[in-house]
């Protein structure tokens, strides 16, 4: 099915000549986007019309950790906030906010001296609280004529910095907060269905789901947008086996585009648009206000925690990972989604989750790696309980998790864990990054290879994939930026490249965990889907107003070093 929709979007849209769909760096008023002191920068009064445009609702952005610093220095509140700033929430909540450390570049962050500046750095300047179509429209518009950056925010939860942006308008559409059930009739699907507003979260959606009895693909963490950036890039889930990444579960989208126009897109109405969308990457092509998605029956479920440690031999702990690695693909064929850390001398699954078993099939199914571990010089703790619905084992597993990083990923393919020396190879190669205490895995195993009903975006890799493993050090705001810093570069410059090496490069990264630096993030992340992205891109976004790291589009734009995004001499055309 998506070779066929491949063929029917380059049918339709390659043919069109690049001067009608692809502006030249001349073909623009100007090269550079304009920044705060620039002569053409809006003035007082052009800010004082937008926002009665808005209807009031335009917020100048004082940064989240002011209270930290200089004249608005106020005790109580900086200690809030340092205790708060990595947890997910308190960024969501801002209208400017976000949670990527590297993109606060220390501009206002509570951790820094109290004499230190509190500056807007890589915050955006204003932003848009907005509540309908009307104000997304006006903010578009104000930004392509005055030729300023535009960012979209939900949450600030992207981990790739594409809720920062310097001297941008915002739109912040965490206020979208509408949700209900529907039953969903179509030519495609008929059945229970969820709409959310972009502003809901996966804690707002599995709530209202399970009052009504279902339960909806969302994410591990609680605080993640469900319709942004997670279900746009992919979004992998617990109940992903079962079926299927977020982006399969899409039955429309509403959106504005870049000139404004509010439409509605799904398998047969701007199919392309709705291709797009589902799986191409958030942010890129279009604001969306809403999403429609599949809702499934709530039924029993049963999880398996099982911790393993090293105790006197190191070499047996890796065996018994790479015993777990060699394991997880036939969990996952008896209809398993895991989650796992890997840490120094530990490893945690937590859990596997298996929505069509019970308690002692699972015990069966996991008996022999514990055979395995019983042979071993290692301790491990086994912990399986049965669940009514997934939504109390949900709860039992996850929650709001602190979300202060940088990272990388690759994804596995099912090949590299059924054969014992490419299994050896990864486990060389992670042992290799876990020698470095500051670093650790995040594992999920899962099985997406039946693909969606209808074609999608979602990048091919995803459907030969058996695992996500994401390298991952917490940011240390009590080390110097320097230090943090050269976390990533060990995540690009060697730890990547190192698991790159065992999976291939075609097997690709998760884009929504990946590293912002990672190198032909085109066929890394969207694979031969690139060519047809970019088409739609320049269809629905001609004067490429959207812009995100390593998204769609954005090898047309470059950072200066002071921030300023001005086009790029070289086109990348897929």
């Amino acid at each position: 099915m998506f070779l066929d929709m491949f063929l029917y979007l380059c049918s339709v849209l390659l043919p069109l000549s690049l001067s009608q769909a692809l502006p030249s760096p001349g073909s623009v008023d100007k090269p550079c986007r304009y920044l705060p002191g620039d002569t053409d920068w809006p003035t007082e009064a052009e800010w004082s019309q937008l926002n009665t445009t808005v209807g009031g609702r335009l917020i100048k952005t004082i940064p989240l950790g002011s209270p930290c610093h200089g004249s608005s220095y106020r005790a109580a509140e900086c200690e809030h906030l340092q205790a708060e700033w990595t947890n997910p929430e308190i960024h969501a909540d801002s209208p400017s906010s976000f949670g990527a450390p590297l993109f606060q570049d220390q501009a206002c962050d509570p951790f820094t001296n109290r004499s230190s500046p509190c500056e807007l750095g890589n915050y955006y300047v204003y932003a848009i609280n907005v509540t309908s179509a009307a104000d997304v429209a006006a903010g578009l518009a104000f930004a392509q004529d005055k030729m300023i950056r535009l960012v979209v925010k939900n949450t600030g939860h992207d981990l790739l910095g594409r809720s920062s942006g310097k001297g941008a308008l915002g739109l912040w559409t965490h206020n979208l907060r509408s949700i209900s059930i529907l039953d969903y009739n179509s030519s495609l699907y008929t059945g229970k269905a969820m709409k959310v507003g972009s502003g809901i979260q996966v804690f707002d959606a599995y709530s209202a789901a399970h009052q009504a009895g279902l339960r909806v693909v969302g994410g591990t963490c609680l605080t993640i947008g469900l319709a942004g950036g997670y279900t746009q890039g992919g979004g992998h889930s617990m109940l992903s086996t079962a079926y299927g990444l977020a982006a399969d579960q899409v039955l429309e989208w509403e959106v504005v585009i870049a000139n404004g126009t509010h439409l509605t897109s799904t398998p047969t109405e701007n199919a392309d648009l709705y291709w797009a969308l589902s799986g191409g990457g958030g942010g890129t092509y279009a604001v969306v206000l809403s999403m429609t998605v599949k809702a499934y029956a709530e039924s029993p479920v049963a999880g398996a925690m099982l911790q393993i440690k090293q105790t006197s031999s190191e070499d047996d702990f890796w065996v018994a990972v790479e015993a777990f690695h060699a394991a997880m693909p036939t969990w996952v064929d008896m209809g398993a989604s895991t989650a796992y850390v890997l840490s120094n001398g530990v490893l945690s699954l937590q859990p596997a989750l298996f929505t069509t078993r019970s308690a002692i099939e699972v015990k069966s199914i996991l008996q022999p790696l514990i055979e395995t571990l019983d042979s071993l010089s290692v301790a491990y703790v086994l912990n399986i309980i049965a669940f009514d619905d997934y939504y109390t084992a949900f709860n039992n597993y996850f929650g709001a998790y602190p979300n202060s990083q940088v990272q990388g990923n690759r994804l596995i393919p099912r090949s590299v864990l059924a054969s014992n020396t490419s299994n050896a190879a990864l486990t060389l190669a992670l042992r290799e990054i876990i020698s470095n205490p500051s670093f650790y895995i995040l594992g999920v195993g899962i099985n997406v290879s039946a693909g969606a009903s209808v074609p999608n975006a979602v990048f091919p890799g995803w459907r030969n994939a058996i695992a996500s493993l994401e390298v991952i050090a917490n940011w240390d705001y009590t080390a110097s930026y320097a230090e943090n810093t050269q976390h990533q570069k060990l995540v690009t410059k060697e730890y990547i490249p190192s698991l790159t090496a065992v999976t291939g490069p075609e097997s690709g990264a998760y884009m929504n965990e990946a590293d912002f630096q990672q190198p032909d993030f085109q066929s890394q992340f969207f694979g031969e889907n690139y060519a047809a992205l970019s088409a739609i891109k320049r269809k629905y976004d001609p004067q490429s107003l959207f812009y995100g790291n390593a998204l769609v589009g954005s090898e047309e734009w470059v950072a200066g070093s002071d921030g300023r995004l001005c086009r790029a001499q070289s086109i990348y055309l897929g």
